[in-house]
Formats: C-alpha cells, sequence, structure tokens
C-alpha cells in the first residue's frame, strides 16, 4: 500500500511539473497562492462540511443559459484574483477559469454535489486534454487528433461526442480510476454510500450524454449549455480553450477547489471558509449564489446568510453573480430569448443596506445594487 501510495505520489509530481510548464504566466497574486497536500484538503472538507441537507430534486448540470453574461462586466472592472465561493456543478469552472482566484470554495446544501465535484477532480486528473475529459465525463471515445494538429474548439467537441454512442467498458474502467484515486491520493472520507452516490451521477452521464439536462423545468441541455455565447456572441465556457482547462487543471492538483457541504444560512461552513480566509490572508472577490437566496427567503433563514456573509474577509470590489427564474415576472436585465437572468451586483453596498425591513422579497434581492451588464 506504502508502494501505491509513493508511485500515486511521485506520478501526481511529474504531471504537476508538466502541467506548469504549459500554463500560460499569471500575474504574482495567483502564483502566490499556497497548494495544500492531499491531508489538507481532505482535513479541510472535514472542518468546513455541514451535515448534509435535503433538496428536492438531482441537478447534475447547471440549468442557467444565461451564465456567461455577467462575464464582459466582469473582465472591464477587472474583478480577478482573491477567492471565489460557488454553489451548483460545472457552471462554476468557467467563473474560475476567468476570475483566476487563489482559492476557490463551492458550497451545496446537497453532499451530493460534494461527490460530483471530486468526481470532476478525479476527471480532471486524469485527462491530458479537454477531449480527454468529455471523453471520460460521458464514457464516450475521444476519438483521432484534428489533422492540422489545432486544438479543437467548443462547438467542434460538442459535434463529435453529440454523435458518439457510450462505451460501457470505459465507464466500468473510469470507475474504476475515480474510486481508487478518490480512496488513494485525496484523503477526503467516503463511504461506500458515497461511492454509489459517484457511480449514480456518473452512469447518468454515461446514459445520457450531451443530452443531460435539469428535467424539471425548460432549459437547456448539457450539449447546449456548453455551446451558449455571452452578450458579445461569443463562446466562453472553459471547454472553449486549452489554457483554461490548463488553469483548472492546475488548481485541481495544488488542491485549490474545494467542495464543500454547507448550508448558506447555516452556523458552520460559511463561517470556517471566513476563518480559512483570515488564515491565509485571503478576501471574498466573487460570489456566486445562483438562485439559491429565494428559497432561504421562503424558509425564513436569508438574514442568517447575511449574518455569515457578515463574517467573511471581503475585497472593497466584491460582487455576487445571482441567477433570476424569469417565469412570472421579468428581471430589468432580461435579455431577449433567455428564460433565466443572470445579475451582478456590489456586495459591499448590498450589504452595508441590508438593515431590518430590507429585502424582504427575492424580488428586492435580485434588483438591489445591481451593475448594468450592457
Amino acid at each position: 500500500m506504502r508502494n501505491l501510495k509513493s508511485r500515486i505520489a511521485a506520478v501526481s509530481t511529474v504531471a504537476l511539473l508538466a502541467a506548469q510548464a504549459l500554463l500560460p504566466p499569471v500575474p504574482s497574486k495567483e502564483a502566490a497562492a499556497r497548494p495544500l497536500t492531499a491531508s489538507e484538503f481532505g482535513r479541510l472538507i472535514q472542518r468546513i462540511s455541514e451535515e448534509g441537507g435535503h433538496f428536492w430534486n438531482d441537478n447534475y448540470v447547471s440549468n442557467e443559459e444565461s451564465y456567461l453574461h455577467p462575464l464582459g462586466k466582469i473582465q472591464e472592472l477587472g474583478i480577478r484574483g482573491g477567492v471565489y465561493i460557488g454553489v451548483g456543478p460545472s457552471q462554476n469552472f468557467t467563473y474560475i477559469a476567468k476570475i483566476r482566484p487563489s482559492y476557490a470554495f463551492i458550497l451545496d446544501i446537497r453532499r451530493q454535489n460534494l461527490l460530483q465535484h471530486l468526481m470532476f477532480k478525479a476527471l480532471f486528473h486524469f485527462s491530458r486534454d479537454r477531449r480527454d475529459y468529455l471523453s471520460l465525463l460521458l464514457s464516450r471515445p475521444r476519438g483521432p487528433d484534428l489533422p492540422d494538429g489545432r486544438e479543437p474548439t467548443v462547438g467542434e467537441l460538442e459535434r463529435h461526442f453529440r454523435g458518439r454512442e457510450p462505451d460501457a467498458r470505459l465507464f466500468r474502467r473510469t470507475q474504476a480510476r475515480i474510486r481508487n484515486f478518490l480512496t488513494e491520493a485525496c484523503r477526503v472520507e467516503l463511504t461506500d454510500r458515497d461511492f454509489l452516490t459517484i457511480h449514480k451521477i456518473h452512469r447518468a452521464f454515461f446514459l445520457r450524454g450531451l443530452a443531460i439536462k435539469y428535467d424539471y423545468i425548460p432549459v437547456p441541455s448539457y450539449g447546449e449549455f456548453l455551446l451558449e455565447t455571452d452578450l458579445r456572441g461569443q463562446r466562453q465556457n472553459f471547454l472553449n480553450s486549452a489554457a483554461e482547462f490548463r488553469f483548472l487543471q492546475h488548481m485541481h492538483w495544488e488542491n485549490r477547489i474545494i467542495p464543500v457541504t454547507g448550508d448558506f444560512a447555516g452556523n458552520r461552513a460559511l463561517r470556517e471558509i471566513g476563518e480559512c480566509l483570515r488564515e491565509r490572508g485571503e478576501k471574498l472577490t466573487v460570489f456566486y449564489t445562483s438562485n439559491v437566496e429565494q428559497y432561504l427567503v421562503r424558509s425564513l433563514t436569508w438574514q442568517a446568510f447575511l449574518d455569515n456573509l457578515r463574517e467573511l474577509p471581503r475585497d472593497d470590489n466584491a460582487v455576487f453573480i445571482r441567477a433570476f427564474w424569469s417565469n412570472q415576472i421579468t428581471h430589468p436585465e432580461v435579455v431577449k430569448g433567455y428564460r433565466f437572468t443572470q445579475t451582478l451586483q456590489w456586495l459591499q453596498p448590498f450589504l452595508a443596506d441590508s438593515g431590518p425591513g430590507k429585502y424582504e422579497t427575492y424580488w428586492d434581492i435580485v434588483t438591489a445594487h445591481t451593475i448594468p451588464l450592457r
């Protein structure tokens, strides 16, 4: 067993050095972020996480087709570095790739989401490139390299994998590799039930491929999600960029993307993240809340979330990225043809203005201190 762990550590070190050679230069603030060892990574997850809470359905893929709309304004405002906090599945990767934080915490009330991100971590570890990543995620053959040797676009990747049938042997082999990696190299305490959940998540991608989607409301499939564009009409998903994929891979190798289980309004997770930021001299830059606050308002726990938020060290220019589902009322920032509206809002003025009697409805929350995206 000791020899196996030594071999895993040696392979990881070689892979990390190779990745560092491939990565584009990054600002000094990003380069200064201290990697976490596998043991530190596992202990940090244990320290921060709360007991898993209940959510009424599975959600394996992001469902906000407007997720790219804030990116142009984020770039224009120079919001970059610091610490990112987000929620949910793979949508976070595109935000992380653009913002380039020192550390990223993915906080979700569902333990399923933590396990899915550990699965993603394993796939990033195994993959040579974006084509490998999608091949392993979807259990479909990666296919030959492009004849001219160039990197494929996300459109070319989508076309390739849309036309491929699932490979059961590849699925079983990848599952075995995921279990071995998470058992031997990650140092995260996982149960047999956790591994059954990871198997269930991976099998959903195996069965549905790029057609997998959030089935409860009319939203795009995963394949359509990859092809979404920003407000300038540019495809900006992280899988459209080899450099962004390598940056995320680098963060995973250094254990700087930390998935945790917790309630935004709970009494532990966010406060422990705040303590972790203070220990490392870091500040929150971006908090992607999706529409979680809608549920906190319904359960009368939203003020507890604000109390937790006040405990986080925050950059003066920190922002929220929020999502509003326009099924009954249209948001002022709505983009024609989109059911979701993504909002960008200043965090510090929002908190300063959040006294008693303020922000009593979710509509109040998503329309206060908004930054026009166009």
